[in-house]
């Protein structure tokens, strides 16, 4: 609080005007300095913020700097003006000249903040709201600790990955009270979402240990069946190879030791989750179910592959000009639709090259040891091409 002298001109009594001017220039000052306060700290926010863009900080840093000038000058011109020199006779000049040179400051305080604007109001809600926020945080791990530690209090169902959220959280929360700004949003953003997650976890361990006993009984009679298709393998490709040529056959000579490959991964990974679940850990169990799982899919493609191929071969030997005339259906209908859009100029060519593919898959049919194999993946080589074909028509008469 500014205080006059006691010691003044004799004579000099104020009137209406000088006292009326030291308010102003009191008052005036008063708001400059609450301004220049707010816009300070707003920039070294700002700047902190913007650590990734430091040229850009750095702009905004000099730009203030001369700004902070302005206010400066003002204040220095306040102080010179009411200091020891209490309103007289002769004071409402000089206490004018300092209340039009603050103004002046604060105009500029004004037109900084307007021209960088989204960045000082983002860095100013932010100091406003880190308080609040790191509250929120630390009530957030309250809660993640009590989630956590009350079923296993109560003897209930754990959750290991809730314990190594929860002790995550409890390492990040140790930097809300760093002295950085970015650091201490960044620590709340981390800790909320840890402990979100520890809480989330925990509540949901009673229904993952559930679905892992129930699970381990599927997994059980999925094998079984996974080994049944696994014993069709032999028989199925034992025909495969004695009704059609090698060439229809030979990428599936490792089928039956990979497909029991598999079965014997998805064993260990069974193994795994009874002795996790019978050690309580839960999602670690459950983990391996899902590993078994994969592994008795791996099992199934390989005997599907077998037995598909030798059901494929069979059918397209019992009728190979059926498959031709689909496909060449195929492609006649899609050549209507390119001469339909008048585009025979762009699409025509391709559309030909499927038909000559077509023909030269019937042809190579004749011989003693036909490759049905090839000819089917040719047939549907070329209807996947010509699906692509009429894909781009259609997409290009939509534009």
């Amino acid at each position: 609080m500014f205080r006059w002298s006691d010691r003044g001109t004799p004579g000099a009594a104020p009137d209406d005007r000088a006292l009326a001017a030291r308010n102003a220039a009191t008052q005036a000052f008063l708001a400059l300095d609450d301004e220049q306060r707010a816009a300070a700290t707003a920039v070294d926010a700002a700047e902190e913020l913007g650590a990734a863009d430091r040229a850009a900080g750095r702009r905004l840093v000099d730009a203030w700097r001369r700004v902070a000038e302005l206010g400066d000058h003002a204040t220095e011109a306040y102080l010179g003006a009411t200091t020891d020199t209490p309103p007289g006779r002769g004071t409402a000049t000089a206490d004018e000249r300092a209340t039009a040179e603050i103004e002046r400051a604060r105009e500029a305080i004004r037109r900084f903040r307007a021209s960088h604007a989204r960045v000082l109001d983002e860095a100013a809600h932010l100091v406003t709201g880190l308080p609040r926020a790191v509250h929120e945080a630390r009530v957030a791990l309250v809660d993640a600790r009590a989630a956590v530690a009350g079923p296993a209090d109560a003897g209930h169902v754990r959750s290991r990955r809730a314990e190594e959220r929860l002790a995550d959280a409890e390492r990040t929360a140790a930097r809300l009270d760093s002295p950085g700004l970015r650091e201490r949003r960044d620590a709340v953003a981390r800790t909320l979402e840890l402990a979100r997650e520890a809480q989330a976890l925990a509540a949901d361990a009673p229904r993952t240990a559930a679905q892992v006993r129930t699970a381990l009984s599927s997994v059980a009679t999925r094998r079984a069946a996974a080994q049944t298709r696994t014993e069709r393998i032999p028989p199925a490709l034992s025909s495969l190879r004695r009704e059609f040529s090698e060439k229809c056959s030979r990428d599936l000579d490792d089928a039956e030791s990979r497909a029991r490959s598999a079965l014997s991964a998805a064993d260990a990974a069974v193994a795994d989750a009874e002795r996790l679940a019978a050690a309580g850990e839960w999602d670690d169990a459950a983990d391996r179910i899902a590993a078994a799982r994969a592994e008795l899919g791996r099992a199934e493609e390989r005997a599907d592959a077998v037995t598909d191929r030798l059901t494929e071969l069979r059918d397209v030997r019992a009728d190979p000009a059926r498959q031709a005339a689909d496909t060449r259906f195929v492609v006649r209908d899609a050549q209507r639709l390119v001469v339909d859009r008048g585009l025979v100029a762009e699409f025509g060519p391709v559309l030909d090259a499927q038909s000559v593919r077509l023909q030269n898959a019937v042809d190579r049919l004749d011989g003693v040891h036909p490759d049905y194999w090839f000819y089917l993946t040719e047939l549907r080589g070329i209807r996947d091409r010509v699906r692509q074909v009429v894909e781009r028509v259609r997409a290009g008469a939509g534009r």
